[in-house]
């Protein structure tokens, strides 16, 4: 059985879940801001924002830097297996509700 390359995501409501973003470091290296946003979608089905027609109310940080360009390598951010990736509320967002 093969390493199973995962970074862990920490929520605004607490909690923290590991994410599988590939068997290989060649996968886990190809991932972009985008694929991780579905990711996380998939294994949060109640979040806002679940497909791209809404406008998500919430935004990825890792260490001081926010994930906003979808099209970037994770890789090109610095995160590595078992990087921590804060998920925040987006307050300027349209859809977002007290």
């Amino acid at each position: 059985m093969g390493k199973i390359y995962q970074v862990v995501v920490s929520t605004f409501w607490g909690r923290k879940t590991a994410i599988d973003l590939g068997s290989t470091e060649e996968q886990f290296r190809s991932m972009t801001v985008l694929q991780l946003k579905e990711k996380i979608r998939k294994k949060f089905p109640d979040i806002p924002g679940k497909d791209n027609t809404e406008t998500p109310n919430w935004r990825m940080i890792f260490t001081d830097k926010r994930l906003d360009y979808d099209d970037r390598l994770l890789s090109s951010y610095g995160i590595q297996h078992l990087s921590v990736i804060q998920l925040v509320k987006n307050h300027s967002s349209k859809s977002c509700c007290s």
